[in-house]
């Protein structure tokens, strides 16, 4: 999906490289290309990039002082390896230590996980332009699509059995002698994924598929007397209280007082987004 992706965007720079060199061409004519006001009269290709993703869309006016912009994009991005904490190293009971599933799993002190952003989103956005000689406006619209922003799962297929056979004689002791401790797993701020009987940790992150979105921006999105055109726009996608979603199906909330992970993602009810646009002018 990555090289894909790269290639895409390869082609997208010759062609925006094309596009840019046939405006020098048609700068005797730029007093035609001036931007009259009317209902979709006027029509732009544009490609942007920010941290919601990739994009590419287009754009054309529907009033005087207002502009319809559509496109798709996303995040797809290949894999990001990090570690996480093995908390089978912080067992401390000298019952549970002896274990011979404890005790193998606290060889290992670190998990290696990859973590793959996966967003992908069509949108459609209305911008109001309230000054009609500047270049600032308002984008309101929605974003629908992908409810994964990411997943992240072990490195190796199937090799966290120990994890899993640990936690078991855990849960085990626990209802044995009616104790609450917790289970064994990577640690993710303070919750703790463990490894189903599979030997695999397989999480998603999991957003509304429908988010609404709102921004303020800089710049022209249909240039008034050139084919080329810039914007800058700062803003917020709304896609609600995140959950992990565990591969039994599992949901996780990431909001609430049991939730476990409130202190990581509770405030993360939208996504911050700051975009930058270069858009060629068709007609």
């Amino acid at each position: 999906m990555a090289t894909v992706m790269k290639h895409n965007i390869h082609r997208l720079i010759i062609l925006f490289a094309i596009m840019f060199a046939a405006t020098g061409a048609q700068a005797q004519n730029a007093d035609k290309l001036h931007a009259q006001d009317g209902l979709f009269n006027h029509l732009s290709v544009g490609i942007s990039t920010g941290l919601t993703g990739t994009n590419i869309d287009v754009a054309m006016p529907v009033h005087k002082l207002v502009t319809v912009r559509a496109g798709y994009g996303g995040m797809g991005w290949g894999d990001i390896k990090f570690k996480a904490i093995n908390t089978a190293s912080e067992i401390t009971e000298m019952q549970m230590v002896e274990e011979d599933a404890i005790k193998q799993a606290q060889m290992v002190d670190k998990i290696e996980l990859a973590l793959k952003p996966n967003f992908w989103n069509f949108y459609v956005l209305g911008e109001v332009h309230p000054f009609r000689n500047q270049p600032f406006y308002f984008s309101a619209g929605l974003f629908f699509g992908s409810q994964n922003f990411f997943h992240f799962r072990n490195t190796n297929d199937g090799a966290l059995g120990f994890l899993y056979d640990a936690n078991e004689k855990v849960q085990d002791y626990n209802r044995l002698f009616n104790t609450n401790y917790p289970p064994v797993g990577v640690q993710f701020g303070d919750y703790v994924f463990t490894a189903d009987e599979n030997g695999n940790i397989d999480v998603r992150l999991k957003t509304n598929a429908v988010k609404p979105y709102l921004g303020i921006g800089f710049g022209q999105h249909l240039a008034k007397t050139h084919r080329v055109s810039l914007a800058v726009d700062l803003g917020l996608l709304f896609w609600g209280s995140p959950k992990f979603v565990l591969n039994n199906g599992v949901e996780v909330s990431s909001s609430g007082k049991n939730s476990g992970v409130g202190s990581v993602l509770s405030w993360l009810k939208a996504w911050p987004n700051l975009e930058i646009r270069v858009a060629y002018k068709i007609f």
